[in-house]
């Protein structure tokens, strides 16, 4: 169990680092500027890089991550909803890319930790 939890953890790594490359370009879109590409273009780079060198994805293995990284994504949007509802939060002022980081990296661990315990 604990390798299918450090599996996972790498697993999160990548997936932040997608979500860290994908919010430096939403923001160097929306703010007009060129500076946040130098830090989205050097987080796909330590996607790449990792990616090259971690092939132990199997094809279930990729197509579950990729799976849970698309619905964790969509999931984050019904965030402040639940907060509100669990915890009495305000739904307001929450900024939606730590929202998104916080959840993929709060349930995806430990989805992706019984996926690689199962398949791997």
């Amino acid at each position: 169990m604990s390798e299918a939890f450090l599996k996972a953890f790498r697993w999160l790594i990548l997936a932040e680092c997608v979500v860290i490359g994908t919010t430096a370009f939403i923001i160097s879109n929306d703010r007009d500027t060129v500076a946040p590409i130098i830090v989205g273009v050097l987080a796909y780079g330590i996607v790449y890089i990792m990616s090259y060198f971690w092939r132990e994805f199997r094809e279930k293995i990729l197509l579950a991550s990729f799976f849970v990284f698309l619905v964790l994504t969509f999931a984050s949007a019904y965030v402040p909803d639940v907060l509100f509802v669990l915890l009495g939060l305000p739904r307001g002022g929450y900024n939606e890319f730590i929202l998104w980081g916080s959840t993929v990296g709060v349930l995806g661990v430990p989805i992706m930790t019984l996926i690689f315990y199962r398949y791997d």
